[in-house]
């Protein structure tokens, strides 16, 4: 089994009347195939929006993964795509949350509720399907303001047999595994030369 990426993704998806309105996820990735950096995401009714200083990096993470995950299904068609090359801000623990800032993006999450494993040994993710493991830590809040307007939404965060889950959460410690190679096979894996060390310093067991 071959890891392609290690590192955190916290993800948050906004409802108004139970309809999703926009989505957002922030990578931090230590190390992968393509290259490690922070990037900073967006989906909504208007196309998305990506923030790093590394454009090969959200490309990939936004194509490979985020386009494919279910928060993103009520606007993974849309193809309008607009990258800002900036340094994304990032503070926060898993005792009480993250806030991310960065290229006119801003992502709050907060109100830990639950911490504990996931592991999904076939996540589809397109025509390729990989194995995924993390600590998921589902939130009650969370808020993603997009050049200075706030999004008028909130999480859907809920409590069944004593577990919580939510649509705001934090992803720590999180592998990502390639099985049986096809993502390998699907796209030559090429780090960028561009990118420049990040490090993920704040989100991880404080």
């Amino acid at each position: 089994m071959s890891i392609v990426l290690v590192g955190s993704n916290p993800g948050l998806l906004l409802y108004s009347q139970d309809t999703p309105v926009a989505a957002a996820s922030l990578w931090t990735v230590d190390w992968s195939v393509w290259g490690h950096g922070t990037v900073l995401m967006m989906v909504d009714a208007d196309g998305w929006r990506t923030v790093g200083t590394d454009e090969h990096l959200a490309r990939i993470l936004r194509e490979r993964f985020n386009r494919h995950f279910p928060e993103a299904a009520t606007f993974a068609e849309h193809r309008s795509v607009r990258h800002t090359d900036a340094e994304v801000e990032l503070v926060g623990d898993i005792r009480s949350g993250m806030h991310a800032i960065g290229g006119g993006l801003e992502l709050r999450i907060g109100e830990v509720k639950d911490r504990r494993q996931f592991s999904h040994p076939a996540f589809p993710l397109g025509e390729v399907t990989l194995s995924l493991t993390n600590v998921y830590i589902p939130c009650a809040k969370g808020e993603l303001t997009v050049d200075g307007v706030r999004i008028d939404g909130e999480p859907q965060c809920a409590q069944e047999d004593g577990r919580w889950s939510s649509s705001s959460y934090l992803a720590v410690a999180e592998v990502w595994s390639d099985p049986t190679e096809e993502l390998k096979r699907a796209e030559p894996m090429t780090p960028s030369t561009a990118a420049k060390p990040r490090h993920l310093h704040v989100i991880g067991s404080g």
